[in-house]
């Protein structure tokens, strides 16, 4: 039995599915609450496949989803109901938009107080720029990521995924389940939010502490890191790789297994600390060299089994051909329906004696419509007639 199992969520989450998804990964029945005919905006994410769109078939893994109008009264009024039978609500809507349909966290808890209502915003819910309209691009810049990521002499870049979004869900579907300890221990609920820049700001750990201590804004670097060295991409025979070194046993046990054991005791690199006087334009140069009669497979053997931190850059199919995430779960093929079969990440935490649940496939638009309402104490005529009022 999967850790969450008993737990029902109610999900409101447009596009941004992960927290849910998480939740579901791990037992919880999450329902999936979608606008009647057109359903969540993440089924026409591109690309799609058979029509179908494998984002979605990720983000609402493991999920039920009912069809139900919330901008109608009547449909506010079933999804109270629904809140009777559950244990958290997830929603990112617009700051003010479920508190205006008597929705919001101090209108549900009174009639649920072990009520866990988790929200995602750009911003936060309070302040004078909760109304502000963001994105995964503008959060990263606005937060501070894009001005230290990339090299000096370029512009500010982008990280190539959705940094902000994805941890924000991850920071939020744990504190769900904190809030929930807290709610089985106490019969109290409470309201958990999280913001997508935030979530941001806290991932980017080393440059808030070193501008805190030195009160300078830490400068690009592109891909070496400013004070441990060699910690940067190289270029080799047949491509780029990754070195990692990040102290000074490494250092000595790259020197040997590379045959540079002058490099050890040369008083330019024998520390971490004049390695990093001595790295760009000086060392750097030197290892290059080094590797340019080396392919990017040999280096990262040579790493390997040595135990040196360093790997080739490999492609997005190089990478998820890697046998250990295959042996790991973290790469598997779900049969997702009309879609077919979706390849996609696994689950992240693996729980030690307990074996993987096979993870279930996205729903369909509404499909557990009559499945959940009938467990509200709905008949079919009920349901029907709110099918065809457009309210579900």
């Amino acid at each position: 039995m999967l850790p969450l199992s008993g737990i029902r969520v109610l999900d409101c989450m447009a596009t941004a599915g992960w927290c849910g998804m998480e939740l579901a990964d791990h037992g919880a029945e999450v329902i999936k609450i979608e606008v009647p005919s057109t359903g969540d905006p993440a089924r026409e994410l591109l690309p799609k496949k058979n029509g179908e769109s494998p984002h979605h078939a990720f983000r609402n893994r493991g999920k039920k989803s009912i069809t139900l109008n919330l901008e109608n009264e009547k449909g506010r009024e079933v999804f109270r109901d629904l809140v009777k039978s559950a244990d958290v609500v997830l929603e990112n809507f617009t700051p003010g938009t479920m508190e205006a349909w008597g929705l919001g966290y101090e209108s549900l808890s009174k009639e649920k107080p072990s009520l866990v209502y988790g929200r995602i915003t750009p911003y936060g819910a309070e302040g004078k720029e909760k109304n502000m309209t963001q994105n995964g691009l503008v959060v990263q810049a606005k937060a501070g990521v894009m001005y230290v990521t990339g090299f000096p002499e370029k512009e500010p870049t982008r990280i190539g995924f959705s940094i902000a979004e994805r941890y924000a869900a991850s920071f939020l579907s744990s504190s769900v389940c904190i809030a929930l300890y807290h709610a089985r221990k106490s019969g109290e609920g409470q309201l958990v939010e999280t913001s997508l820049t935030g979530a941001v700001v806290a991932v980017t750990e080393d440059k808030v502490i070193t501008y805190g201590v030195d009160k300078e804004d830490p400068m690009r670097t592109g891909n070496a890191h400013p004070l441990i060295n060699p910690y940067d991409i190289l270029k080799c025979k047949n491509g780029y790789v990754a070195m990692g070194i990040s102290s000074d046993y490494q250092w000595g046990k790259f020197c040997d297994v590379f045959q540079r054991p002058e490099w050890v005791t040369d008083e330019k690199y024998c520390s971490n600390l004049v390695r990093g006087y001595h790295y760009f334009g000086d060392l750097r140069n030197k290892i290059e060299d080094l590797f340019k009669d080396y392919t990017m497979q040999e280096i990262a053997k040579m790493c390997d089994d040595a135990l040196i931190p360093g790997t080739m850059c490999a492609t997005t199919k190089e990478a998820l051909e890697e046998p250990q995430l295959r042996e790991r779960n973290m790469v598997i093929s779900v049969d997702s329906g009309k879609i077919g079969s979706v390849e996609m990440p696994g689950r992240p935490v693996k729980f030690l004696g307990f074996p993987e649940e096979p993870i279930q496939r996205a729903p369909a638009l509404g499909e557990h419509n009559r499945e959940v309402y009938a467990s509200c104490g709905m008949d079919d005529g009920e349901i029907r007639e709110l099918e065809e009022q457009g309210i579900i």
